[in-house]
């Protein structure tokens, strides 16, 4: 009815806010997951439709993969050129690079086999002397766990008394992932010497105990450890090895906890937002701007961590993120397609600044979502101003984003 009420220009910009807005936009509650919605309408819904077009967006650099829309012809012949010329599933189709589709097998085939491993028996060893039980392989795990971080503890007043009174929005940071991994580091020993009374037969085993042992039997993260923790899709023996790594950068900023790392490996803190609030907090503090009109500014530099010998100016230096969906062009600095098979691109150093929003840079950027874990999600963390020459949308479609702990590459 509407359309036919309509002038005989039809309202594509009308038409795509009742759609991407109202109808099917009403039921998105993400603004990612609005934002792509509108992208493809924005593709789709045009005058070109009505005549030859490529509905496959931005596929002129794949060969023999393409769909085209029909001239204008019956509902018959519109079924029947659908029939043809969808010869099969391609992310192409959507916008996505051809290394989607290796993701998705990946984690379906990873999938299977955790369910697989959920289903094995948990008796004792099987025949065969390499065969181990559970409990056995447990004890293993417990005691490597205990002997590597069973005395590990932070004494935040020793820490606190060695910033002399010089504690800023940094020191805030430093402080508060001290007191994090204090938690987490406590819950993991306390529950692995009960663990340890109980296979000794000093304590009854309970139902969280004997999780515990699965887990390590598994080489999963408990998800007790989990809550006190930082999101994360590893194993257990990655998870240990991630861990070892934020200990580390723990360990030497609070040996100097006046002054931030040269270069933060923002992956390695357990709330990364915080860092990026202290950047704004002491911008705010040093020119006498309001904070809640200053957002980051991201500079995607052409130096490696070796590189850097000193302080940023203007900001911080951080380093850690992995592109997902596309590649960094380091030569060219700006986003490009992803090489085949490549399913992440490490970033180089990257200049985080507090600007005034509405000196923001728009121009050729891609506003890049950052996020923890592939899981992305609940996980965002914050934007990523990427410049490119490509237009935005090409990007969206692709699904790019910036990963802090990538779990395959």
């Amino acid at each position: 009815n509407y359309l036919e009420n309509a002038s005989s220009k039809i309202p594509w910009d009308d038409l795509r806010y009742i759609f991407g807005q109202i109808m099917y936009g009403g039921h998105i509650v993400n603004d990612f997951d609005r934002l792509l919605c509108v992208t493809y309408l924005r593709h789709f819904m045009r005058n070109e439709l009505l005549d030859e077009m490529e509905l496959f967006p931005f596929n002129k650099d794949e060969k023999d993969l393409s769909f085209m829309s029909p001239s204008p012809t019956t509902y018959e012949r519109y079924l029947e050129h659908i029939e043809v010329g969808l010869k099969g599933d391609t992310p192409i189709a959507f916008g996505l690079h051809p290394n989607a589709e290796i993701g998705f097998r990946t984690a379906q085939s990873e999938l299977l086999f955790f369910t697989l491993q959920d289903l094995q028996p948990r008796d004792d060893a099987g025949e065969g002397d390499e065969a181990r039980s559970p409990q056995a392989v447990a004890e293993t795990a417990m005691q490597d766990i205990l002997d590597v971080y069973g005395e590990t503890i932070y004494d935040l007043e020793e820490v606190g008394s060695a910033m002399e009174g010089e504690r800023g929005p940094f020191q805030n940071v430093l402080m508060l992932e001290l007191e994090q991994m204090n938690y987490l580091l406590v819950e993991m020993k306390r529950s692995l010497m009960e663990l340890q009374q109980g296979f000794a037969g000093v304590l009854t085993m309970t139902d969280a105990m004997d999780e515990l042992r699965d887990c390590l039997f598994l080489d999963r993260v408990p998800a007790a450890w989990s809550r006190l923790a930082w999101p994360s899709l590893r194993s257990l023996s990655g998870w240990r090895g991630d861990l070892s790594l934020r200990v580390q950068q723990l360990n030497d900023w609070k040996d100097n906890p006046t002054s931030i790392p040269v270069v933060t490996w923002i992956s390695g803190l357990i709330n990364p937002q915080s860092f990026l609030t202290a950047i704004l907090q002491q911008a705010a503090q040093l020119s006498k701007m309001e904070l809640d009109k200053l957002v980051i500014q991201t500079e995607v530099t052409k130096r490696n961590l070796e590189e850097i010998d000193a302080h940023s100016r203007d900001g911080a230096y951080i380093h850690g993120l992995s592109m997902q969906g596309a590649r960094w062009d380091l030569n060219a600095g700006q986003v490009d397609k992803s090489k085949p098979r490549e399913m992440f691109s490490v970033m180089p150093i990257i200049n985080c600044k507090a600007i005034m929003a509405d000196k923001a840079e728009s121009k050729g950027i891609y506003a890049c979502p950052v996020y923890k874990t592939e899981q992305r999600g609940p996980t965002y963390v914050f934007m990523a101003q990427l410049k490119t020459k490509s237009p935005s949308a090409r990007w969206i479609l692709a699904g790019v984003a910036l990963i802090m702990d990538p779990t395959s590459g």
